[in-house]
């Protein structure tokens, strides 16, 4: 072949090389397209349409995750990522973090079409608070995946102050009604701030029948009351079910939900009634228990009342805690134990309910209002009346106030003028009514010795106030008047010994 000849072949057979060589690059440019367009998703529910059907191919269930946390709270919550083979075969995977203060586990799986939990943890410890977001990521590698690697991008948003937090008072509420009758009584709905900062929050219903108002609120930390309402017109008997919505974008716990049960029957429901919606109770640190108080309820509606008393203080006690009324009053005993309770006032509330009731459930409030123990430990005497004629009775009370220690036993003298009283009787006081003994006699011309036991009889507790004694003289002075003359106490022996007269005598006037 001719020099010629063999320069033309060489030539056409390079135009088909190239040829060949330009048909494998627009093949691997449309390869390398599909990869990225792959690989840019967010979402990779499905696996997309691969010229390589004979590989693994990495399916996640989201490519993006959110979290947040404040500088003085915790670390927030896990979240989870899925990841399994959309293709072939199986896929054998790892999963690295670029960031120090993430980390997820299980590092690693194995796949052969199921789908795979981890658990993706961020740690805010050297991390500091700022208006943009701290990002990271994901890598999901398996060098035999047609579209190896997969990533998901970690956003982590960290604030200085601790959010809001919404709190509600019930997570549900029951209304009952008559079928065609009117609607039952609103309830009311206590919301109120239980983070920092302020609570700016809404709410909505999911029923065309459930109504709350108002429909927004602001609170730092005071109650706000809403009230609820069912309408029942037009409806018929049956269950029905709605939510109220409580939220607020910035609270720590947005959105807060109630849910709200409906019961319209045929016949009447019952309803609460009660005595009181408030109790208060006060009392002395480390003093005795105050007296127990009551509140009756009763069925204001049709049927039968059959409730359940709760409370929610560690504090407070109610007995019983139910009962039954078809329309008559039903009494309960409220009693507190203010035993290991600091000064302060502190607050509680007994619930009354009954699920067929339809104003389900009412609350008394409760207040305890807990002061320091007075520092008086003083002893006095006083007359009444203090100016009289002859053959009047007078009393002399002793008092005591705010003793230090608890009475079990005491003894004292009171000494009178014998020209104008003699010794007529002696009675128990205020704190000695259910003691074994209180008791006096006349020892010597106008000394009348007291004494008082308690015997099977609670002690007089510390800090008390009220009469231990009332001793009573009558009258004989038949001499000019207006005189006057001092009735004294001394001699102040057992339990008494050592407090402190406020007053040790009293002065009488006698009218003749």
């Amino acid at each position: 072949m001719s020099n010629r000849k063999v320069a033309m072949e060489l030539r056409n057979r390079g135009t088909m090389y190239a040829d060949k060589k330009h048909l494998q690059t627009i093949f691997v440019l449309i390869l390398l397209l599909a990869v990225g367009f792959f690989s840019s998703c967010k979402k990779s529910p499905t696996a997309p349409e691969i010229l390589d059907t004979s590989r693994a191919v990495i399916w996640l269930d989201s490519t993006e995750i959110s979290f947040s946390a404040t500088v003085s709270g915790g670390n927030p919550a896990v979240q989870f990522i899925e990841i399994k083979n959309a293709g072939p075969g199986t896929l054998d995977y790892t999963i690295e973090s670029d960031a120090e203060w993430m980390s997820v586990s299980p590092p690693n799986g194995t796949s052969t079409g199921q789908a795979n939990k981890h658990t993706v943890s961020v740690n805010k410890a050297g991390l500091e608070a700022q208006e943009a977001e701290h990002s990271a990521n994901l890598f999901i590698k398996c060098d035999q995946a047609y579209n190896n690697p997969q990533q998901v991008a970690v956003h982590f948003k960290i604030t200085k102050g601790i959010p809001p937090k919404i709190w509600v008072e019930t997570q549900n509420f029951t209304f009952s009604a008559k079928e065609g009758g009117s609607n039952p009584s609103p309830q009311s709905l206590r919301i109120k701030n239980d983070g920092a900062g302020t609570l700016n929050y809404e709410l909505s219903t999911d029923a065309p029948w459930l109504s709350v108002n108002p429909t927004s609120g602001s609170t730092q930390a005071d109650v706000k009351v809403h009230q609820v309402q069912a309408d029942v017109a037009s409806m018929l008997s049956g269950t029905y079910h709605g939510k109220i919505t409580v939220k607020d974008s910035d609270a720590g716990n947005n959105p807060q939900s109630i849910d709200v049960s409906l019961n319209i029957k045929k016949t009447a429901p019952p309803a609460i009634l009660l005595s009181t919606h408030n109790l208060a109770f006060s009392a002395i640190q480390g003093g005795a228990d105050p007296p127990t108080k009551s509140f009756t309820v009763r069925n204001s509606g049709g049927g039968s009342l059959q409730y359940s008393v709760g409370w929610n203080a560690t504090w407070l006690f109610v007995s019983p805690a139910g009962g039954e009324s078809g329309g008559a009053e039903r009494s309960h005993t409220v009693s507190v134990n203010t035993g290991g309770l600091s000064t302060g006032n502190y607050q509680g509330t007994i619930a009354v309910s009954d699920a067929e009731a339809s104003n389900t459930p009412q609350q008394i409030n409760v207040t305890l209002n807990i002061t320091n123990p007075p520092s008086n430990n003083t002893i006095s005497i006083s007359c009444s009346p203090t100016a009289a004629k002859t053959n009047t009775i007078v009393s002399f009370p002793v008092h005591i106030l705010g003793n230090s220690k608890a009475i079990t036993v005491f003894g004292l003298d009171l000494t009178f003028d014998t020209n104008i009283f003699e010794y007529h009787s002696i009675a128990k006081g205020s704190l000695t009514g259910g003691w074994t003994a209180v008791d006096g006699n006349e020892v010597n011309a106008g000394t009348v010795r007291i004494g008082g036991f308690s015997g099977t009889s609670n002690p007089i507790p510390l800090w008390s106030t009220g009469t231990i004694a009332i001793v009573k003289l009558k009258v004989i002075s038949t001499s000019s008047a207006n005189q006057q003359t001092e009735i004294r106490i001394q001699n102040y022996i057992d339990d008494i010994q050592g407090m402190t007269p406020t007053s040790t005598s009293t002065t009488f006037t006698y009218l003749k």
